[in-house]
């Protein structure tokens, strides 16, 4: 028997950060749930276009 999947809350204080891995050459944007300290979701690149979609 398997518990009902629960539904994710979205977060009341969400964090922005931009990284560079792979020795500089390639850049992201993370969204951290402040709150619960969990990762919301990694964009691809770190321009404004994707950021305000």
């Amino acid at each position: 028997m398997r518990s009902p999947p629960t539904q994710a809350r979205a977060p009341r204080v969400l964090g922005v950060d931009k990284f560079a891995s792979r020795r500089a050459r390639t850049y992201g944007t993370l969204f951290v749930g402040f709150e619960a300290g969990q990762e919301v979701d990694v964009l691809p690149d770190r321009t404004p276009e994707p950021f305000a979609a």
